[in-house]
């Protein structure tokens, strides 16, 4: 249970403490979410993601986990699954198409990860969303 001083903290003063503690800056993060979205659709390596935050590749995926609360490359594959999603209620591509335009393999790739992910095939996906 939060203590009285927790509760009257201001909600800014505990994300400050974070960059405190080693966490990325809101300029850094900026800066490697807006690399991830014009490159999802490429193999996206942590050096690349590291480079981009101007960090080691050690350094980045611990700060970026502790910002972020969840490793860089996950955050890499929910970008994905959010495009994928976007592109399958907004378009006409067929599955094959926006499984490369998000970054997977192939079709079979992408469906067995969305369905791992969803629960349904991205298929089922586009007809429930219609």
């Amino acid at each position: 249970m939060p203590t009285t001083s927790e509760l009257a903290e201001p909600v800014h003063a505990k994300s400050q403490s974070a960059f405190a503690r080693g966490g990325l800056t809101p300029k850094v993060l900026r800066r490697v979410r807006e690399y991830i979205d014009r490159h999802l659709d490429k193999n996206i390596e942590l050096q690349a993601l590291a480079d981009a935050a101007g960090l080691s590749k050690y350094h980045f995926a611990r700060t970026f986990k502790e910002a972020q609360r969840m490793t860089p490359l996950f955050y890499v594959f929910q970008q994905r699954m959010k495009r994928a999603q976007q592109l399958l209620v907004e378009t006409e591509l067929p599955i094959a198409e926006i499984a490369i335009a998000t970054g997977f393999a192939d079709q079979s790739h992408f469906s067995r990860r969305f369905r791992k992910q969803l629960g349904i095939t991205p298929r089922v996906f586009r007809w429930s969303t219609r």
